[in-house]
């Protein structure tokens, strides 16, 4: 097969016909280029991929992401994802929000979601499943969990003193899912 230039978001194939591979994504039964470069095929794997001197990764399980706390329900935290720290290997990410499920904060049982989190927050989590319905994290780890809060009364950042948080403005003291590496000491 003749090598083809594409550009983003070309449709290469169907998935019935192929698995996208790198530098690819599927949307709707399509495969898609996500850069600029050379379409691959891999009859035998039955997997097409684009070759690019830049090359894109998918948010996949394991990967760390940093967001901030959009939303706080009963059984799950809405994030909204942040570019990746690795700046050598950028993440692409394909939606703006992911969820945090209850079940994934923490080993310890939790009894209410807005005691651990808060909106607003700066949270790191490592993401835990990642489908085309949407991208599930987890904070179970100890270095994961939120970086940095913010005061729920006056908005100031909380500064970490032993277990909890208090705010040099207005005084206020609160609990969070800490990470590990929190910003204010």
């Amino acid at each position: 097969m003749e090598k083809k230039r594409v550009l983003p978001g070309e449709q290469l194939s169907t998935e019935e016909e192929f698995e996208p591979g790198p530098n690819t994504y599927a949307d709707d039964g399509n495969v898609y280029s996500a850069s600029l470069g050379t379409v691959s095929v891999d009859s035998r794997h039955k997997s097409i991929d684009v070759e690019s001197d830049r090359k894109l990764n998918t948010l996949k399980p394991g990967t760390v992401v940093y967001g901030s706390v959009f939303l706080v329900k009963e059984s799950s935290v809405i994030v909204s994802l942040r570019q990746c720290p690795d700046k050598e290997d950028r993440r692409v990410i394909s939606q703006g929000n992911a969820m945090l499920p209850v079940r994934n904060v923490s080993r310890d049982y939790v009894k209410s979601l807005r005691d651990n989190f808060r909106i607003g927050d700066l949270v790191k989590a490592k993401v835990s499943r990642a489908s085309p319905l949407g991208i599930d994290l987890s904070t179970v780890d100890n270095d994961l969990g939120v970086i940095k809060a913010f005061c729920s009364k006056c908005r100031k950042p909380l500064h970490l003193f032993g277990h909890s948080l208090r705010c040099l403005s207005c005084g206020s003291r609160e609990q969070r899912k800490l990470s590990s590496e929190y910003l204010l000491k």
